[in-house]
C-alpha cells in the first residue's frame, strides 16, 4: 500500500514537472499547481498513507474556509471608494482599522480552529512543520515565477 502511494506521488512529481518544463509556469493549470503542492507538502511533512488519507479532506476545507473569509472581506472593499488616508475622514479610517482587525481576528479563529483539527490527525511537530512548509511552497512558487530574484 505504501509502496503504491508513494510510486503514484513520484508520478504526480513527475508529471507535473514535464508539463511545467513544456509549458513554463505561467502556463499551469489549477490542477496542475494543486498536484504540484500536494506532492511538495507530502513530500515535506512525510506524511503516512493513513494521515493522508485524513488530512487532505482537512486541509481542502480549511482552504475553502480561507478563500470565503477573503472574498467577504474583498466584497467590503468594493462598497468603499479607494481614498489615500489622507483624504479620509477620522471615521472612514477608523472604520478601515476596524475592518483590518476583523480580517486578521478571522484568519486567527480559523487557524486555531484548524489547528485543533490538524493536531487530531497529525502528531504536533508535522503540524508546526505545515506551516513552514506551506510558506516554503509559496516562495518556491515566487522563485519560479521571478527566478531572477
Amino acid at each position: 500500500m505504501k509502496t503504491r502511494i508513494l510510486t503514484t506521488i513520484t508520478i504526480i512529481i513527475g508529471l507535473t514537472a514535464i508539463s511545467f518544463a513544456q509549458k513554463g509556469p505561467k502556463a499551469q493549470s489549477k490542477e496542475e499547481r494543486k498536484a504540484q503542492k500536494i506532492a511538495f507538502i507530502t513530500e515535506r511533512l512525510a506524511l503516512t498513507p493513513e494521515e493522508s488519507k485524513t488530512f487532505w479532506p482537512v486541509y481542502e476545507q480549511r482552504n475553502k474556509d480561507k478563500k470565503a473569509i477573503m472574498k467577504s472581506i474583498k466584497g467590503d472593499r468594493k462598497d468603499t471608494p479607494k481614498k489615500k488616508i489622507e483624504e479620509m475622514t477620522d471615521n472612514e479610517v477608523k472604520t478601515l482599522l476596524d475592518k483590518m482587525i476583523e480580517k486578521k481576528q478571522a484568519e486567527l479563529d480559523l487557524q486555531k480552529e484548524y489547528n485543533t483539527k490538524f493536531l487530531a490527525i497529525l502528531p504536533a511537530k508535522k503540524v508546526a512543520k505545515l506551516y513552514h512548509v506551506e510558506r516554503e511552497f509559496r516562495k518556491h512558487r515566487k522563485n519560479e515565477h521571478h527566478p531572477n530574484k
